[in-house]
């Protein structure tokens, strides 16, 4: 029971520390290219889960982020600030984008789904 008590006040310490500061207008080159869950989905232009990340712009299937900030996080993670559009609605918000093992991770608070650069 102490250990739950103890993890639980730690999740609640890290919930409220504040992102890193935005300090790049652009995200870095080692995120940018057309991201899919696999490599035959490459091949026909990314598949319905494709993300293409360009210094200035994020496209996701159903949004468009329009970069304004970008909060590095290391070597391998970005926080990326922006005003997002999509089907008849606009509104600012971040993604972090996080890399490993030659998979780009898109944390936004739905499931993550992994996916690999394409050629």
């Amino acid at each position: 029971m102490r250990r739950c008590l103890i993890a639980l006040s730690l999740l609640s310490l890290a919930a409220c520390e504040e992102p890193p500061a935005a300090t790049l207008s652009e995200v870095p080159d080692r995120f940018t290219g057309l991201w899919a869950t696999n490599l035959a989905d490459c091949e026909v232009g990314g598949g319905e889960l494709a993300v293409s990340v360009a210094p200035a712009e994020i496209r996701f299937p159903d949004s468009r982020l329009a970069v304004t900030g970008v909060a590095p996080d290391g070597d391998n993670a970005a926080r990326i600030s922006g005003h997002y559009t999509g089907p008849g609605t606009e509104w600012d918000g971040s993604v972090r984008l996080e890399l490993g093992d030659g998979v780009l991770s898109v944390v936004n608070g739905l499931p993550v789904v992994p996916r690999v650069k394409c050629p």
